[in-house]
């Protein structure tokens, strides 16, 4: 196998082991977090690796590259509040650190697109991976405990994107309409910090599902079926 092909998979292979090392870490001494905030967390983390992951072998988007270099400085960061007291805690930084090195280096340089591609439009791409946030910012904003519509908030965000990614109106609205007034009662639920998470969350997803790219994005592509009649014109 080519060093071009090589590259892509020992990275992905470095990402997705430094991000289930975080995962496991986090869920074995959550502290400070309460175990259910962790867990959000380390649903988000991990989703975001095998998105990363995805985009990078088989998409070849350069996006891919930068989702897997937040998600893995996110590991670091969850790994710097739970603290370096632990052998556990200092794999987890090396791990990440290695990830951080292969990401940023120059050998998906030649694997990944260098032109835009032809698929939707970035903010119709950046719209189901934001929305997605919505469990591990649900994890940070109620790092004590979760509450009913803090619950609601970090499950509605997935669904929706996902609902959205399928090209399903009611994806589109809920991330429009619903989600971002859950976000906003899930604000006031949380403490001054984790309200402004919450509720920066929902004006960033309104905005994005509001764009015109994410209402292209949800058009069928070609011509509508069926096609139009003419009437040939005689000489």
């Amino acid at each position: 196998m080519s060093r071009r092909i090589t590259a892509p998979y020992l990275i992905s292979s470095l990402l997705a082991a430094s991000s289930l090392l975080s995962a496991a870490a986090l869920l074995l001494d959550p502290d400070p977090f309460a175990p259910g905030a962790a867990g959000l967390i380390a649903i988000g983390l991990l989703a975001y690796t095998v998105i990363a992951v995805a985009g990078m072998l088989l998409v070849r988007a350069p996006w891919a590259r930068w989702l897997g270099l937040g998600a893995t400085i996110g590991a670091v960061v969850v790994t710097a509040i739970t603290g370096f007291d632990s052998a556990r805690a200092l794999l987890v930084i090396g791990a990440s650190l290695v990830a951080v090195a292969a990401l940023a280096g120059p050998w998906l340089t030649v694997w990944l697109r260098q032109r835009p591609g032809t698929g939707p439009e970035p903010k119709a791409v950046a719209l189901p991976l934001v929305a997605l946030g919505a469990a591990p910012i649900a994890g940070f904003a109620a790092w004590s405990g979760l509450s009913a519509p803090v619950l609601l908030a970090a499950v509605l965000g997935p669904v929706a994107a996902w609902g959205y990614s399928r090209a399903r109106g009611w994806g589109l609205w809920t991330l429009r309409v619903a989600y971002p007034i859950t976000a906003v009662v899930a604000a006031t639920q949380v403490g001054w910090a984790g309200a402004i998470l919450f509720a920066g969350h929902g004006l960033v997803v309104a905005f994005l599902a509001w764009s015109p790219e994410a209402s292209r994005a949800q058009r069928p592509i070609g011509a509508t079926l069926p096609a139009a009649r003419y009437r040939r014109r005689t000489p």
